[in-house]
């Protein structure tokens, strides 16, 4: 057998939140199926959940003494992907981060940051800590343009830095029987095309409400359409889409209210005709399915990714007008079929870009 590959993940893992899921997901299939006698641990909230679901090992984010001593028994530390090193969220998470990278340094373990998206960083002594630490480490892969050149400004001079795809690419929907299934038991019926919707409270969220129901209410109206509010992050997102669906003066509209799979995720959202969206991951799937969407941006990310998939149709969070919503829900519905087809030829590109961060992996694991 050999050696064991001990392969540590760290990022937002087990906070019931679907991108991050997926991204966990997509970089275990990743690994397991590119490296040989690969062993791989998760630091997870839940690790008992994260363990039965992966199939892998979990040890607890905040358990210290054990996050030390597996940090200390691998032989690859991988930081990402997703969101990490920002400090909107909060200072803390950037430095809870960075901490687990310094002490997998200090300990003379290979570093990669994987498929990051970097920033925004604001804070002066953020900016000096994420700095000194990317500088250190010996691989960084970032999934968008928009982190390269941030890393650019913050002055970061690591030589290995590359521009690749967020590993969600990689995954493959479930199939869509199961899919079938799932809208039969959420009594949605498909005698209609179905417009999907994934919102986050965000600031001003009673304005976003009032817009997005009334936005709904329009293409109900003008396209004979169902539409399906589909929460990502439980249950904030379940409790914001109850209060779009109380808002809206149709019976056509339905929220999906149980719990699913990254994968029946991305199948329910393959069967849309489009998408309009908060969370980025969210948009990822739709992009991976090639579903059409407008996108609702709260963060730089998404509209950096929007633009990088050719999908220039967004409106603000902040101060949302349903006018301009509609207009654009007009413009993508209108010409979705020429969208589908070019979201199609982009993701197999967006495919291999995301294995190259397994291949890099594997490289710097064999190094």
């Amino acid at each position: 057998m050999g050696t064991k590959n001990k392969i540590l993940i760290s990022g937002y893992y087990g906070f019931d939140n679907s991108g991050d899921d997926a991204i966990l997901r997509a970089i275990v299939n990743d690994l397991n199926n590119n490296i040989e006698n690969v062993e791989i641990t998760v630091l997870s909230k839940n690790p008992s959940y994260t363990e039965k679901v992966y199939k892998i090992n979990a040890v607890n984010r905040f358990n210290i003494k054990a996050v030390i001593e597996t940090i200390k028994s691998c032989d690859l530390f991988i930081s990402g992907g997703g969101s990490l090193l920002q400090d909107v969220t909060s200072t803390r998470s950037l430095l809870y981060y960075i901490s687990l990278m310094r002490m997998a340094k200090f300990f003379n373990k290979k570093v990669m940051v994987y498929a990051n998206g970097v920033g925004p960083i604001n804070g002066r002594m953020n900016r000096i800590w994420t700095r000194r630490i990317l500088n250190k480490v010996d691989l960084i892969t970032l999934r968008d343009e928009d982190s390269r050149i941030f890393l650019e400004e913050l002055k970061v001079d690591n030589e290995n830095i590359y521009v690749t795809a967020d590993p969600v690419f990689t995954l493959n929907p479930t199939k869509p029987d199961k899919v079938i299934n799932i809208l039969k038991k959420e009594s949605i019926p498909e005698n209609k095309p179905l417009v999907g919707v994934s919102l986050r409270n965000w600031r001003d969220s009673d304005n976003l409400v009032v817009n997005m129901a009334k936005a709904i209410d329009h293409i109900v109206e003008k396209q004979n359409v169902n539409v399906i509010l589909i929460p990502m992050h439980y249950p904030e997102d379940l409790e914001i889409s109850n209060k779009v669906l109380d808002k809206v003066n149709n019976n056509s509209t339905y929220v999906l209210s149980n719990k699913y799979s990254v994968e029946d995720i991305m199948g329910i959202i393959k069967k849309l005709e489009m998408i309009i969206a908060m969370r980025l991951h969210s948009l990822i799937y739709a992009a991976s399915q090639g579903i059409p969407m407008v996108g609702i941006v709260y963060d730089p990310k998404i509209e950096g990714f929007l633009k990088s998939v050719d999908m220039d149709y967004m409106c603000p969070a902040e101060g949302i007008e349903h006018q301009n919503l509609i207009e654009k829900i007009d413009i993508v519905w209108s010409n979705r079929e020429k969208l589908k087809k070019n979201l199609a030829k982009l993701d197999e590109h967006m495919k291999k870009e995301a294995l190259k961060n397994t291949y890099m992996a594997k490289e710097l694991l064999e190094k």
